[in-house]
């Protein structure tokens, strides 16, 4: 499976409804999970960005499904997504550049 990072942000109207984001998470993470992604890491951050989610999928359209789902709630969310390659194998790709 593949490793992925998300990172979000909430719009000016989702911020409306922060109080409520326990209930979103716990319904969120229930959906996501059924469609074959699972959670490494699930974080709120300081920065740009409010919250990070780390997971991995077996494909391109499952792990589609962790930003769709967060934006889709009431209020919505920015999301930025990025594959992640673990460090053991991106050695392996760099060493093939050698001359």
């Amino acid at each position: 499976m593949a490793t992925y990072v998300t990172l979000l942000k909430f719009t000016s109207e989702g911020l409306k409804s922060l109080g409520d984001f326990g209930k979103t998470w716990e319904k969120v993470s229930k959906r996501v999970a059924q469609t074959g992604v699972k959670t490494i890491g699930a974080y709120g951050i300081l920065g740009p960005y409010d919250m990070m989610f780390i997971y991995e999928a077996p494909d391109e359209k499952a792990a589609a499904s962790v930003p769709l789902f967060f934006s889709s709630q009431k209020g919505g969310a920015q999301t930025e997504t990025w594959t992640a390659i673990p460090m053991g194998e991106f050695v392996k790709v760099t060493g093939r550049l050698k001359g």
